[in-house]
């Protein structure tokens, strides 16, 4: 692969990253990822008069209830955007609050809800088609849709926008530096000098390193309203699990149902971070035998827990290697607990038959909702933990020439 081709790849595949960063904020983009939460309520059975229960909660939901007002103008119809009806969606509830039908280009949307709460004005019941996301609180909102989006009437909105337009600016900054890099390459046959090719990524570090600070700096900045969990929501994995960690120690809306999948990740994250002691699970191995990973780790020897699947081409092509260093060390203690994340179990044996894996290998046939994933957060794969004699997390993710490059440094 030429050098002209490894920075276009390079910057093809920040681009991906960035696309990804950008699509829950940017008109661009339709699609609002979403958490699919079910809230129950458990009401303690006391001995009190239905009267009574009924006066309490029924006074306790006009205590909670705030009335709001969001008026949705939109100019885009000339441009073919003319929905019968929008919806006003709780993001966070993933629940319809009110719904509007058109009147002259304007859509009024008004009712009571628990404040304040993240919410967006969506083109379908389901909270997809996103025409802009907000904070809504008590405070009359007019929500304009132009050539852009704007949320008018609250400050709070005002400072969620400005964070949005940062990092979109950044994300146009970064496509112009792309689109530089692809031009130059061409002009020079497919290789790009030194100097051209550092200059272009010193400065697509540089805006990357504006479009960070910015997201933090807003997250920082807004500590007392809903605008961290929005960002959080949409960002966390490039936001850096130390800084989340720190920062919603003491954050008033951590509860905020958004964040539960961050939470998920941070323990995820403290569970296979070095110097921890590895958490146990039990699966079953290929004969159906339930197993557990102390079975094989904190015994006085490094264990490597393999996460891999059948269906994992990049699993199968990294497995050669993997099976030469258990080959290699295995006689000095090196062991190695395969976990598969396969469904079908005829699948996962015959893989392990073909690649000639001889190590012991579990699974509960579960994919990604396997226990192992959940309390590792295994969100891609090939993944690895390299457990010390110890039983202490020595490394995560370890592949290909650095856990070589590893076993070599314990063993040799």
């Amino acid at each position: 692969m030429t050098l002209t081709h490894m920075i276009c790849l390079s910057y093809y595949l920040k681009e991906m990253l960035v696309e990804k960063c950008l699509k829950y904020v940017s008109l661009e983009h339709n699609l609002l990822k979403m958490i699919n939460l079910m809230f129950k309520k458990r009401i303690m059975h006391r001995k009190i008069s239905l009267v009574t229960v009924f006066s309490f909660w029924g006074c306790i939901s006009l205590m909670a209830q705030t009335g709001y007002q969001v008026t949705f103008v939109n100019k885009q119809e000339a441009n073919g955007f003319k929905p019968e009806k929008v919806y006003l969606f709780s993001i966070e509830d993933r629940a319809v609050l009110d719904s509007a039908a058109c009147e002259n280009g304007t859509y009024v949307l008004k009712g009571t809800a628990t404040l304040p709460k993240l919410a967006s004005i969506c083109g379908t019941a389901t909270g997809y088609n996103v025409v802009a996301a907000f904070v809504l609180d008590e405070t009359p909102l007019q929500v304009v849709l132009d050539r852009g989006v704007k949320v008018e009437g609250s400050d709070v909105n005002a400072r969620m926008a400005a964070i949005t337009d940062a990092i979109n600016q950044g994300g146009v900054d970064q496509r112009r530096i792309q689109q530089e890099a692809t031009t130059l390459a061409e002009k020079y046959g497919g290789q790009l000098p030194d100097s051209i090719g550092k200059r272009l990524d010193k400065e697509w570090e540089d805006v990357s390193a504006r479009q960070m600070h910015a997201l933090r700096q807003g997250i920082l900045d807004n500590k007392d309203n809903l605008i961290p969990a929005y960002f959080i929501f949409n960002y966390d994995d490039v936001l850096g699990m130390d800084f989340l960690d720190t920062y919603l120690r003491d954050y008033p809306y951590k509860q905020n149902a958004l964040l539960k999948s961050t939470f998920h990740k941070l323990e995820g994250a403290k569970r296979k971070a070095a110097g921890a002691a590895f958490t146990d699970f039990a699966l079953a191995d290929m004969q159906g035998v339930s197993r557990k990973l102390s079975d094989y780790a904190g015994k006085g020897h490094y264990v490597l827990v393999d996460f891999w699947a059948s269906w994992c081409g990049p699993c199968r092509q990294e497995m050669p290697l993997v099976k030469s260093l258990y080959e290699k060390y295995h006689p000095k203690g090196f062991e190695i607990v395969g976990v598969s994340f396969d469904t079908n179990k005829e699948d996962w044996t015959k893989a392990v038959e073909q690649m000639g894996m001889t190590w012991p290998q579990l699974s509960d046939l579960k994919a990604w909702k396997s226990e192992a994933a959940q309390l590792y957060d295994v969100r891609a794969i090939p993944a690895t933990l390299l457990i010390g004699p110890d039983g202490k997390i020595v490394a995560s993710g370890l592949r290909g020439a650095q856990l070589q490059k590893k076993l070599e440094d314990i063993y040799e």
